[in-house]
């Protein structure tokens, strides 16, 4: 008798789906994906529109392409370990270990959230480099106001589905993580 095996979905399907069904994801599938998988997602999310950011300014004259790198350099940081501290911020503030979330889960989970934030911002840099377009804000900003719905499924499974709070804290992750990249404009003066 042959026994049908567990069919493992695709890292990058899961990525995929984590941008139109993320509750589901959160619920079901992110077990199965690594945090490193992940937190390479959300890293080349945010060097990407860190990057974006400093095209941006050398465009404007604010810059220089020394400049340009260092930021992009920021970014890959920023979402590697800014997204990490963020996990574990909302983790322990959602008293998720009660719940028998690990840290490995959340850092996961909030790190695959930023995967509109890839596509968003491999498109914006794609009109960047071929049209010269400023693209930081329409694309790169916009990919990260779309990862606050995988962040909110995320936060409301860790804090065992208090949808207020889980509003809250995801706008104050939101927020942190926008103001962070606001502070980039000091580079330029």
């Amino acid at each position: 008798m042959n026994a049908l095996a567990p069919v493992q979905t695709p890292g990058w399907k899961t990525a995929l789906r984590m941008i139109s069904n993320p509750g589901e994801v959160v619920k079901s599938q992110m077990s199965k994906i690594p945090w490193p998988y992940s937190l390479a997602i959300s890293g080349l999310s945010f060097t990407l529109f860190f990057l974006q950011t400093g095209l941006d300014m050398l465009r404007s004259g604010q810059i220089q392409m020394s400049t340009v790198v260092l930021i992009t350099l920021i970014g890959l940081f920023y979402g590697t370990i800014g997204v990490v501290l963020i996990a574990l911020l909302a983790w322990a503030l959602s008293q998720a270990a009660s719940r028998a979330y690990t840290i490995d889960w959340a850092i996961s989970s909030f790190a695959l959230g930023y995967s509109a934030t890839l596509v968003y911002a491999l498109v914006g840099l794609i009109f960047s480099l071929v049209f010269g377009w400023n693209t930081a804000v329409a694309f790169g900003v916009t990919g990260v106001l779309w990862a606050l719905r995988p962040n909110l499924f995320t936060i409301r499974q860790m804090s065992g589905d208090r949808v207020t709070f889980s509003i809250f804290l995801t706008t104050l992750c939101g927020a942190l993580i926008l103001i962070g990249w606001a502070l980039l404009g000091r580079f330029g003066g």
